[in-house]
Order: structure tokens, then C-alpha cells, then sequence
């Protein structure tokens, strides 16, 4: 077949131009697999994109051109001369399968099939353990014919390679003839075998929404039908708003490893009879069952590298967790624990977002990717959430849906049976729907203990110094809890401190009936080396683990923070949807008592230059500190440290106005630290009308330890008895 050059190129360019333009993101992966010589690329079919930008990739990545398998539908009229020129091949051709071995045995063109045999869109291949494709209402398996294509180019590539042997010019001029080549392309199919690549297509998010696609086509085509409705909707929604397309390529099936390894070949490469003729194929075919054989390899080979993402787990959760209703805190608990036993599977492929930290699911931040998940099983009717509990449509979710409609009706079911396939992982998931809600917390109550034990340990053995860090005892993190009581508080203690600071008030709450986490800022309790190379952002990361630990040790709980905690504890409370039930703010630091401290950014900078311009001198690192409590503070305050401090106190200043939960601001009336208007400002600024501003009279900054401790566990008792009335 003859493929218009021109029109490659033009395709391609314009190919480069929609990806530049779209949203849509191409990740390849393992393109180290694709070998130099011939190949036959076996692919999944789960849109009609792939059929467009396949080629063109492979051509990109091999500088060698792809002909494809289409269906016949398409060849006819000037879109069927079109498809021709540019190396589709219809499934109807009487010389498919000529044309196709032509390409691999002369290395002109690779050759892409879908062995499908057209789109999956249910997802739904695997039936009783076994490969089964949809098809006009019944499961087929998948077509055979990657494999004889690939099975019958090695055999004649055997054997002209023996006939070239021998030098028989005749045999070689009879394949010459019923395949086109010519003899310079004798060197190359010698030279070469054939392989067969699995490549898997995985697209995340898919989306069926109305797009600029399907508004084009309502203004200018009216009506359309409900199969090509949900293609624009899906598919133009994946080019518009933005999806990413991981391709991988997996590890090539080398045709002559078969020729080997099976004896029927081998017999078949010496027989006289040369097989191209139709008969003796279809009557004597050398490779029969073992043609089977290489379709179920190849096609596990293709579905055991789906990229996993958050919606398969998602989706696997909520189809297969045997009740309606489901708290969304057992059903994030349950998605986090997937996610990290995935990760241990060793597994080739998973989205890039799974590689990064889990526990923002767990904190009620906002978690984008679980957000999207829910608001669009939401919008389908598939599920409903209210009060924290996530309830099921049964109805909607079990009834069976017409094939071509499925992406936009239940994509939950489409993307649960994407990863039936990955045995490990559904092991995986089916393991955690066993455990009871309560089991599931105390998992994650556990994990999150001894990570913050873990990190505390690290960093106290990496950053230890002699005579200036102290006892372990100071500085690391303690849960104290009561059991059979279901109120806790969260204790987050100032910069420069560490838990010790907030001990007086825990233990006191911890009497008075309350389960108690003091929380360790990261930095903090190790040494100011370790606290100069620390960001806001760790700080806030730290209450978060403690976050989730309340989360799932009580059913009502509130955060006090002293200091820096303070504008922490303030600022978790404005976030996403906390379950606190009240934050006191003690001494926050919205404004400073002392003015270096509106330099630190200009002292930053300038340290940054002199260590670009690698010169030693002029820093200023440290400044001294004198603090109140020298058991436990820092007597070096790092000037990035102060510099990170502003940074998150004109964050919490932004947010204050999102607080909507009961609000106490306790605040020393001559804070020779925190300037006193700070309290006064949070005042006025917190959203929530259940607010209250107190001043004790004291000219100490570290009021939660030491003489004014008592009066402030009484305010903080009052506040409580109404927040936990």
C-alpha cells in the first residue's frame, strides 16, 4: 500500500498543533521496549482517539510509521480514500492480512491492531478468569488474529531465511511475488524477526460532561444519536478540559522465541509447502493453539499494565464494599490504606499522583482528585452524600446499561472492571472491605502515631548537637487517650518549642476526661539547624497527621494552639471541612512585638545571594534568643525561621474570614512577643459569630506554662463546656 507522504506530514503537524493546544496530556512509558526491528503493536480500544494519534506517536518515538486496522464502516467515499492514504487498513480487505505481513517483513511500516476487535467501553474483559469481549450482546473472546499475523510473518521470514540459505532463487521469487517486496528487502526480513508489543492505554480522568465539542455539533447538526452523543461527550471532554493519556509499551513477545521453542513450527519452517496459499493455512495451519496461547499472553501482558489511579480505587471501594451507607471518613480511611499497600506491590504502573503523599485524603483539606471523583458520581445520580455519609443508588448502580452508553451512565462500574485484571490489586482491595469501621480507624490512628514518632526519631538523630538539643523527652510527640470517652483536643505548641511546652495544659485536660495529642511542629524539639531548613507548609503538615489521629480516636474534638500553633490551629480550622468543634487561639501572632522581624525576608535574600555567589561571609543566619522556658526553647531563633513565620501568618490572615466554628482568642495584655492588637485583629476577622476574645493581664508571652496556666485551663474548661454541651 502506497500511504500519501504529504499527508503524514501534514497530519503530524497538525497532530503537534492540537496537543499543544489541548489540555490532553501524553505520558509514554517504556518506549525503551520498543524494539528497532518490525513490529506488530497490540493495543487496547477504549476510544476513537486512539486510532488518530497512535500512529502518529510511534512514528514519533521510532521514526517509523504505524498502518492500523479499522473498521469497515469507515471506508467509504472521500473519508475512505482519506483513512487509505494514511494507512488504515479495513477489516473487510481481502488482502488485510497480506498487507499487514508486507509491512513486517520488510520493516517498512510497524502495524497497530486493536485485538479487541473494536471499542470496550464497559471495560468489562475478564469473565470467570478468562479474556471475553462484548459483542452484539454476547462475550466473545478476543480475536486471534494479532497472533496469526504475527505467528505466519516469522514463519515466511523462517523461511525465506532458509531458502536464502540454500539459495533457492525460485522459492524467494514466489514470496517476492505474492507479497510485493523487493530484493533489496531480502537483508532486511532476514536480518530480522518479528515481535509483537502489548501496549496498554490508560486515560484518567474520564469525564462525560458537555463541552465546546458538543455544542458545536448541537448548533450545526441538531439531534444526534445516544451512542454518538456519549462519544462527544466523553471523548471531546477528555481533548477540551484536559485528560492524561499514559501509553505503555510493554516488553516485546519475539515471534523466533516461538519458532524455538515449538516443534510444529519448526516442522512447518523445513515443509515443503510454503503456506502462502490460503488452503494450506486454513487446512494445515502450523500454529494452531499455539496462537491462542500467544493472544492470552499478549492480552494479559496489555491489561496488567493499566496505569492505576485514585478513581480505580475509588470505584473498586464503593462498588464492591458490601453496604449502602458508608461515612465518608470509612470510606477515605479504607481509599488511603489501598493506596498505600498499592504502592507496595511493586507494581509497574501507577497515575504520578499516587506517588505523592496520601494523607491530605485523610485531612478534609479538599482533595482534588477524590472531590472530582465524588461531585461526578453525584452528578449521575449514582450516589448522594449527607451528614458525612455517603449512600448508594442501589438501583442505578446494579441496573444493567446499554453497552455504548455505559462511559456516561456508571463510570464507576466501567473503571472497577478496568482493574479486574491486576489480580494483586484486587486482592489488595477485597482484603480491606473486611475489616469493621472501627478496625479501619484504629489502622489509621496507629500509621500516623508511629509516623510521627518515625519523623520525630529521624530527624532528632540527624540533627542532633551536643550540648544544645534536648532530651528526646522534650520534643516528641505523645497521644494520651481515654478510652471509652469520645472528646479529645489537639495541642499545637509555638516556634522555637516543642510538645513540652503544652504539657501542663494536656495533662490537665487529659484529667478532666479528654483524650490528648501533643503535636510536634517538624524543626522543633531537634535543633535550630534543623528548624532554618524547614517551611510553613511542614509545619501545617504536622497538625494534619495530628488531625487524623483525633479523626479516628473520638467522635468530638477541638484544637488549642499556643503561639505559631495558634495561627496553625486557626488556620486549620478555616480549611476545607473540618471536624472540629471549636479552636482556641493563644497568643497568635498575627503582628510582632519586635521590628528585625519585618527584615527576616530581606536578610533571607540576601543570605540566598551570598551562598549563589558561594561567599561565606556577610550572613546572618541566627540571632540570639532568650527565651522563657530554656528547658525547652531554642537559644539560636534562624532568621528563615522568622521569615517562614510571616509567611504563615499572612496566609492565616487571608483565611480567617472561612472560620465558621466556635472561636476563642486568648491573648496577654502585654505580650512582649506578640503585639496585642493581634487578638483583637482575629477578632474582627474570624467568620464565625460564636466568637470570644480574652485578655489576661500578664506581661509573659508564654502564658500556657507556669502562674497564669491555671487561668487559662479555666478559660479554656468554660469554652469547652459550651462547645462540647
Amino acid at each position: 500500500m502506497e500511504l500519501s507522504r504529504l499527508l503524514l506530514k501534514t497530519l503530524s503537524i497538525g497532530m503537534d498543533a492540537l496537543f499543544r493546544a489541548s489540555e490532553a496530556k501524553i505520558r509514554p512509558h517504556g518506549l525503551e521496549n520498543i524494539p528497532s526491528q518490525p513490529s506488530l503493536f497490540v493495543v487496547n480500544h477504549f476510544t476513537r482517539l486512539e486510532t488518530t494519534f497512535l500512529p502518529y506517536l510511534i512514528d514519533k518515538y521510532t521514526g517509523r510509521y504505524a498502518i492500523s486496522l479499522a473498521h469497515h464502516s469507515f471506508f467509504s467515499g472521500r473519508f475512505g480514500r482519506f483513512m487509505e492514504r494514511v494507512g488504515a487498513v479495513s477489516t473487510k480487505d481481502p488482502d488485510r492480512d497480506k498487507i499487514f505481513i508486507r509491512a513486517l517483513l520488510t520493516g517498512q511500516y510497524h502495524a497497530i491492531i486493536f485485538p479487541e476487535g473494536q471499542m470496550v467501553k464497559d471495560k468489562k474483559i475478564i469473565e470467570k478468569g478468562k479474556y471475553w469481549i462484548y459483542n452484539m450482546g454476547i462475550r466473545r473472546p478476543p480475536h486471534r488474529g494479532s497472533a496469526i499475523i504475527a505467528l505466519q510473518s516469522q514463519l515466511y521470514r523462517e523461511k525465506i531465511r532458509r531458502m536464502h540459505e540454500r539459495g533457492d532463487v525460485d522459492g524467494i521469487a514466489r514470496f517476492s511475488e505474492y507479497f510485493g517486496f523487493e530484493a533489496g528487502d531480502i537483508e532486511t526480513i532476514i536480518g530480522h524477526d518479528t515481535n509483537i508489543v502489548p501496549v496498554n492505554i490508560t486515560y484518567y480522568p474520564v469525564r462525560a460532561r458537555n463541552n465546546a465539542i458538543k455544542r458545536l455539533v448541537d448548533r450545526f447538526m441538531g439531534p444526534v444519536s445516544d451512542r454518538f452523543e456519549e462519544e462527544i461527550e466523553v471523548e471531546g471532554t477528555m481533548v477540551i478540559d484536559g485528560v492524561d493519556i499514559d501509553i505503555n509499551f510493554g516488553t516485546p513477545i519475539c515471534m523466533a522465541e516461538y519458532f524455538r521453542e515449538h516443534r510444529r513450527l519448526r516442522r512447518a519452517v523445513e515443509s515443503p509447502k510454503s503456506y502462502i496459499d490460503s488452503d494450506e493455512i486454513r487446512h494445515d495451519r502450523p500454529f494452531r493453539k499455539i496462537d491462542v496461547a500467544l493472544t492470552f499472553r499478549y492480552m494479559d501482558s496489555i491489561y496488567r499494565m493499566t496505569t492505576v489511579n485514585h478513581d480505580h480505587i475509588f470505584s473498586y471501594i464503593l462498588s464492591m464494599i458490601p453496604r449502602d451507607r458508608i461515612p465518608e471518613i470509612d470510606f477515605k480511611n479504607r481509599a488511603f490504606l489501598a493506596i498505600e499497600r498499592i504502592r507496595t506491590l511493586g507494581l509497574a504502573n501507577y497515575h504520578t499522583s499516587i506517588d505523592r503523599k496520601q494523607y491530605y485524603l485523610l485531612t478534609d483539606d479538599g482533595h482534588d482528585k477524590y472531590n472530582s471523583f465524588i461531585e461526578t458520581a453525584i452528578s449521575e445520580r449514582l450516589i448522594s452524600r449527607k451528614n458525612g455519609i455517603i449512600v448508594k443508588n442501589k438501583e442505578k448502580m446494579r441496573m444493567p446499561y446499554q453497552f455504548h452508553l455505559i462511559r456516561k451512565m456508571n463510570i464507576i462500574e466501567v473503571l472497577k472492571n478496568e482493574i479486574e485484571p491486576l489480580t494483586e490489586v484486587v486482592r489488595t482491595l477485597d482484603r480491606l472491605m473486611l475489616p469493621l469501621p472501627f478496625t479501619i480507624r484504629r489502622r489509621i490512628r496507629n500509621h500516623f502515631i508511629q509516623l510521627d514518632r518515625r519523623l520525630f526519631e529521624e530527624d532528632y538523630t540527624n540533627n542532633f548537637i551536643t550540648g544544645e538539643t534536648k532530651p528526646e523527652r522534650i520534643g516528641r510527640p505523645e497521644f494520651r487517650r481515654r478510652l471509652f470517652r469520645r472528646r479529645g483536643v489537639l495541642l499545637v505548641h509555638g516556634y522555637m518549642a516543642a510538645p513540652e511546652e503544652m504539657r501542663e495544659i494536656a495533662e490537665s485536660l487529659h484529667r478532666s476526661g479528654y483524650s490528648v495529642y501533643l503535636c510536634r511542629l517538624r524543626g522543633h524539639g531537634t535543633s535550630p539547624e534543623d528548624l532554618a531548613g524547614i517551611r510553613w507548609e511542614k509545619w501545617y503538615d504536622s497538625v494534619s497527621r495530628a488531625y487524623i489521629v483525633m479523626k479516628n480516636s473520638v467522635r468530638r474534638f477541638a484544637i488549642i494552639g499556643f503561639s505559631t500553633g495558634a495561627g496553625l490551629a486557626l488556620l486549620q480550622a478555616s480549611r476545607g471541612e473540618k471536624q472540629y468543634c471549636g479552636v482556641i487561639s493563644i497568643n497568635a501572632p498575627l503582628r510582632l512585638q519586635n521590628i528585625a522581624s519585618r527584615f527576616s525576608s530581606a536578610v533571607v535574600f540576601w543570605n540566598t545571594l551570598l551562598a549563589k555567589m558561594n561567599i561565606k561571609k556577610g550572613k546572618m543566619e541566627f540571632v540570639e534568643n532568650n527565651p522563657e522556658n530554656p528547658h525547652i526553647n531554642y537559644f539560636r531563633n534562624p532568621v528563615s525561621g522568622v521569615n517562614e513565620l510571616a509567611k504563615l501568618m499572612r496566609v492565616v490572615e487571608e483565611n480567617l474570614k472561612h472560620i465558621s466554628i466556635p472561636t476563642l482568642i486568648v491573648q496577654g495584655s502585654e505580650d512582649p512577643v506578640v503585639n496585642p492588637s493581634s487578638a483583637a485583629e482575629i477578632f474582627e476577622r474570624v467568620g464565625t459569630e460564636e466568637k470570644e476574645l480574652v485578655k489576661i493581664f500578664t506581661k509573659r508571652h508564654g502564658i500556657v506554662r507556669g502562674k497564669e496556666s491555671h487561668q487559662v485551663l479555666r478559660i479554656i474548661l468554660n469554652f469547652f463546656d459550651f462547645i462540647f454541651r
